[in-house]
């Protein structure tokens, strides 16, 4: 029989050191999660959010600018798809980005804290209505290496987890029906 643990619960088994569910896999395979594909410099729209990759760089660690850490850098321009002033793209549920590198390795905002406190400065950013933002992301890790470049990119929102807080669409966000709420942006081709 199997028994359902409480959020709670779960949070409490985290805090003691229980081992965590496995990830889920960002690219191929039976379990890829479901996105829109876009290239790089296409505009992508779930409905709330539009956004484009404008530019990928490689960034060493000694280098005189920048985070001071090994890092891929992702630049992206953001813009608020609804009417809404004051909206963040945590209002919506975005959830840590991932890079995929062209060996099938991953790469999370999640990973270190640099990438988590770049992420924060769009998760966080609150938008006009219709407003726009350009920032870069950054990807950092110990072993990356700039001949693994980057060839997607994926961004996810928790949409389930929205629709339970804003039961019978009681929430601004997710009503309409849309291609996909998630994008996976191709970074080895352009548009």
């Amino acid at each position: 029989m199997k028994r359902i643990l409480s959020l709670a619960a779960c949070a409490a088994l985290a805090l003691l050191g229980a081992p965590a569910a496995a990830a889920q896999q960002a690219q191929g395979g039976s379990t890829q999660v479901g996105a829109q594909p876009g290239c790089m410099n296409q505009w992508m729209f779930n409905g709330v959010w539009r956004m484009r990759v404008t530019n990928v760089a490689w960034h060493p660690a000694d280098s005189p600018t920048g985070p001071g850490a090994t890092a891929w850098l992702v630049t992206m321009q953001w813009n608020n798809g609804t009417s809404y002033p004051g909206i963040s793209p945590a209002d919506t549920m975005k959830q840590d980005m991932v890079l995929a590198l062209q060996n099938g390795d991953t790469v999370s905002t999640a990973d270190s804290t640099t990438g988590a406190m770049s992420q924060q400065q769009l998760d966080f950013h609150t938008f006009p209505a219709s407003g726009q933002f350009t920032y870069t992301q950054l990807f950092t890790g110990n072993n990356l290496d700039p001949n693994n470049k980057p060839v997607k990119l994926l961004v996810t929102f928790d949409v389930a987890k929205y629709k339970q807080y804003h039961p019978q669409n009681s929430g601004k966000f997710w009503k309409q029906k849309t291609p996909g709420y998630n994008y996976r942006i191709d970074l080895t081709c352009n548009k």
